[in-house]
């Protein structure tokens, strides 16, 4: 038998799968098998555990099948997006602000896990300097007057 740390929310869902009598479960058991981040196809392992700290407080979630357990509430939510907004988070990417930790032990953000060619990078408009942009409308031809 291996031994798996897991949070109590999950754990409180994994022993309520069990039938009378039971003393373990098969890895098998409905709900624990992980979840796929659709968008980035990035599968979580059932029980793989994130966490974050948002405004001071430290939140923790674990992966099943239907999306992730957020343990202050023991709700699941389909997505890391839908996660990040049960804490009160607001429009913002969930990937850079969810960690876990990697098999040196260090906390990675989740964004790790992506695959770097698959993400979507929004095309970046270049500053422009202030002055050109002033010597540019300088450069613009007057308004022609109009004659009666």
């Amino acid at each position: 038998m291996r031994t798996i740390t897991v949070s109590i929310a999950l754990f409180a869902r994994i022993w309520a799968c069990r039938q009378d009598g039971e003393e373990s479960l098969p890895i098998s058991t409905p709900n624990i098998g992980g979840h796929t981040e659709r968008v980035y196809g990035v599968h979580f392992a059932g029980g793989f555990g994130i966490s974050r700290t948002y405004l001071g407080k430290q939140f923790a979630a674990n992966a099943v099948q239907q999306g992730w357990v957020l343990a202050s509430d023991s709700k699941t939510y389909h997505s890391l997006n839908a996660l990040s907004r049960a804490i009160g988070a607001k429009s913002e990417n969930a990937w850079l602000n969810w960690f876990y930790f990697n098999d040196e032990g260090k906390l990675r953000p989740i964004a790790d896990l992506r695959n770097p060619d698959e993400v979507a990078r929004r095309a970046r408009i270049p500053a422009r300097d202030v002055k050109q942009l002033l010597a540019e409308l300088d450069a613009l031809p007057s308004k022609p007057e109009h004659s009666n």
